[in-house]
C-alpha cells in the first residue's frame, strides 16, 4: 500500500503505516494504520474473509500557503486512488466505502492541517481447500433444463467444452 501511495502521490514528502511520530518528519505526510476487522462473507471455499477498517492523516504544515486546501486536495488524490484499490494483490475485494474529512491533527504534530481518508477492504486470509474428498477438482459438469437429470447423462459438457 506504502508503494502504491507514494508513486501515485509525489507531493506526499512521506507516507508511513503504523509510524512512530516524532518532530520533524518531513510533510506533506499521510500516516494510516487498520483501525478495525469485522467478519466478512464466509467465501466457502476455506478461507476467512474480514473487512478491515483502514484510516489515514494526511498532515500538512500550518504555515504552508492554504495549508488546509493543500491537505483536502491530498485527501481527494487519496480517495481517487482508492476507486476499486486492489493493491495488485489476490487475496484483497476492491475499496469501498471510502470517505474523507478535515480532522484535528495528532497532539505530537498540532501545528498542522490535517484530514483523514477511511475505507474498507475485505481480505481474504488463509488457503482454499477442496471440500469434497471423492469429486476431484475438473469433475464438475453442466446440462440444462429440459436436457439434464437421470436418462440424459449423454448431454452433460464439462466448463471447457462449453467454451
Amino acid at each position: 500500500m506504502t508503494a502504491t501511495i507514494q508513486e501515485a502521490i509525489p507531493q506526499l514528502q512521506g507516507v508511513e503505516a503504523y509510524p512512530v511520530l516524532k518532530e520533524g518528519m518531513a510533510m506533506p505526510l499521510m500516516i494510516y494504520a487498520m483501525t478495525n476487522v469485522q467478519p466478512g462473507e464466509d467465501p466457502g471455499d476455506g478461507r476467512v474473509c474480514i473487512v478491515a477498517t483502514f484510516e489515514a492523516c494526511i498532515l500538512v504544515e500550518s504555515d504552508r500557503d492554504k495549508a488546509p486546501l493543500q491537505a483536502a486536495i491530498l485527501a481527494t488524490k487519496l480517495a481517487s486512488l482508492l476507486h476499486y484499490q486492489q493493491w495488485g494483490l489476490d487475496f484483497t475485494m476492491p475499496v469501498e466505502g471510502v470517505q474523507a474529512m478535515p480532522t484535528m491533527p495528532v497532539p505530537e504534530l498540532a501545528e498542522c492541517s490535517a484530514w483523514a481518508v477511511q475505507w474498507q477492504q475485505a481480505l481474504y486470509l488463509g488457503d482454499t481447500t477442496w471440500l469434497w474428498e471423492d469429486q476431484p477438482p475438473g469433475s464438475l459438469v453442466f446440462s440444462f433444463y429440459p436436457e439434464s437429470g437421470e436418462g440424459n447423462e449423454h448431454n452433460y459438457q464439462s466448463p471447457e467444452a462449453m467454451a
